[in-house]
């Protein structure tokens, strides 16, 4: 089994042989299909403790795209899509050898609007599990301002909000007249091509744009049912207290470092301690 972790909230999946085929072998459930596709250089501030030399932010990044349906959209991470594929190909060719997987995800949440009808669904992975927070669709209240600037050579206008614990600072194009943006940022006159929180710990900047024409499927993840449906509250929760060494031990499996040795000679009861320690989270919504 290979266990691939993301610092990205707490954020951990689990691939193996065994429940990849599983889910091969179940049908896809179609939500809508693909009209257009927005892809967002993104990065984001997992541990708000590190700065680098100039105190800056210590950084993770991915690529994430912005599926739009006819009434449903799919916002989810574009590496974390491409290793999935690559995972399902592997285990069909019968190859385990996984020494050059693709680059790993590290925002790997997906956030469904319009799913269910009038709903937002936002699904992640946490030490403990799987979690869904489902809410009615909420609009942001926006300031629309007079500054302006080019995104991928469209003309841009900056609007601000406050919106789920973060003010948040976009520049939207009506030159494109889509009411999406990246996560859950929407209601804007214009597809918004750029948007960071204020303390720029969650940045999204658009560099691909592309007309799909229905040629592709949004998909509902296969295993949606199981993801448990709690609060953002409860959620923080999980990932604010749980640790690997608790998740190991809810899931019943106890490790014992007796006949191993690690490389580099680095110190047995340094890494148990390890396993004990609660990881960074600094999560895009904020519950208030």
């Amino acid at each position: 089994m290979l266990i691939l972790a993301s610092q990205s909230s707490a954020q951990y999946h689990v691939y193996s042989k065994s429940n990849a085929e599983a889910q091969e072998s179940k049908p896809e459930t179609v939500l809508d299909k693909v009209q257009y596709r927005i892809t967002y250089a993104s990065k984001f501030v997992n541990d708000t403790t590190k700065r680098d030399s100039l105190g800056g932010y210590d950084y993770s990044d991915d690529e994430m795209r912005l599926d739009i349906g006819q009434s449903v959209s799919e916002f989810y991470s574009a590496r974390k899509a491409i290793l999935d594929k690559w995972m399902k190909e592997q285990i069909a060719r019968g190859n385990r050898d996984f020494t050059h997987m693709p680059t790993n995800p590290t925002m790997t949440w997906i956030v469904y609007r319009n799913y269910p009808a009038g709903e937002t669904s936002y699904l992640a992975d946490a030490m403990m599990g799987s979690y869904r927070i489902s809410e009615k669709t909420q609009t942001p209240d926006w300031s629309i301002g007079s500054d302006t600037c080019t995104v991928l050579g469209y003309h841009c206008t900056k609007a601000e909000t406050h919106f789920k614990g973060r003010h948040w600072i976009v520049w939207f194009t009506e030159d494109i007249p889509l009411d999406y943006g990246p996560w859950k940022l929407i209601g804007l006159p214009g597809l918004i091509l750029k948007a960071s929180d204020a303390k720029n710990q969650y940045v999204f900047v658009a560099n691909g744009l592309e007309q799909i024409g229905g040629k592709e499927d949004i998909t509902l993840i296969k295993n949606y049912k199981k993801y448990e449906s709690v609060t953002q509250k409860q959620f923080d929760k999980v990932n604010r207290t749980t640790s690997a060494d608790d998740a190991l031990k809810a899931a019943g499996i106890t490790i014992s470092m007796d006949n191993v040795t690690i490389e580099g000679g680095g110190d047995k009861d340094d890494f148990m301690k390890s396993l004990k320690v609660v990881s960074p989270y600094n999560p895009i919504e904020i519950a208030e």
